[in-house]
């Protein structure tokens, strides 16, 4: 059927619990995609049924439709050291250091990176720049950067010529870099970073893997969770929680304030003496 033909009549659940089926089985769509193709029916089931209530019924069906369960995996991301690594294996004076520097120092997202313009960036006192995102959800934000990426940056733009509204990340035929074009030159950074530090051959890297590091970075400094959600941009600090959850450092001081020193006479269970045991019951 096309699209076009399709009517209210088709919207049941029968017909979407079928579409979702063939997202999972012929395009392989985890149980999060299914949901969020779910979301966007159920809203408009419910809108409907303000609109249309002799189908009440129906579109109460269809908006009540369950969602997957989905698994939670714990978060992907890669050591300070490690993004070390990786910007060592960038390709000089093609951008792409930029690519792996910022969203570490910055935590943006790939897509308000590639659309930093000059005039995002201001220099403020003492060699450093602070850089204005809009993120996603058209949320601004302003972060600082550190030194040396704020001599990364100007350098560059320096060099480039970048102005004004110039995109920083410039790309071909296009006002400015895509993010399939930023994932592929990261892929190859990644690529031969692993081959020159095997560690990294079992991680996957994508430029998302760098905001992650910029939140656990700052877990492991110290650095309250409400911080990390400004920081990051998070509206609601339980979307920052994950990382709390895949903070192994966190869990390993957590449990040396419990440990127990299994066999150990000195941590053995306190046993009252007779004397004792008659003073308390004759209180």
């Amino acid at each position: 059927m096309d699209p076009t033909d399709a009517t209210v009549e088709d919207l049941t659940p029968g017909n979407v619990s079928q579409f979702l089926v063939w997202l999972e089985r012929e395009r392989g769509c985890a149980a999060s995609t299914l949901n969020c193709r779910l979301t966007a029916f159920q809203p408009f089931a419910r809108y409907a049924s303000r609109r249309d209530p002799g189908r009440l019924e129906h579109y109460r069906a269809l908006a009540e439709m369950p969602r997957r369960k989905e698994r939670r995996r714990e978060v992907a991301y890669l050591t300070a050291e490690e993004v070390g690594w990786t910007l060592e294996c960038r390709e000089p004076g093609s951008g792409t250091e930029l690519l792996v520097a910022m969203p570490f120092n910055t935590g943006a997202r790939i897509s308000g990176l590639v659309s930093l313009t000059a005039d995002d960036v201001r220099e403020v006192p003492g060699g450093r720049c602070h850089v204005h995102f809009l993120g996603k959800g058209r949320k601004d934000r302003t972060v600082p950067l550190w030194e040396d990426t704020s001599r990364m940056l100007t350098c560059y733009m320096e060099r480039h010529g970048i102005t004004g509204s110039s995109h920083v990340s410039a790309g071909r035929n296009v006002a400015h870099l895509t993010r399939s074009g930023a994932r592929s030159r990261i892929d190859a950074v990644a690529k031969r970073a692993a081959e020159r530090h095997p560690e990294l051959a079992g991680k996957r890297i994508t430029p998302h893997t760098f905001r992650h590091a910029t939140a656990m970075a700052m877990l492991y400094a110290g650095v309250d969770i409400a911080t990390v959600a400004i920081w990051l941009g998070h509206e609601n600090i339980n979307t920052t929680h994950k990382y709390v959850v895949t903070n192994m450092r966190a869990k390993e001081e957590a449990l040396e304030k419990v440990r127990v020193e299994w066999g150990d006479a000195g941590h053995t269970r306190y046993k009252a003496t007779q004397s004792v045991l008659d003073f308390l019951n004759s209180l």
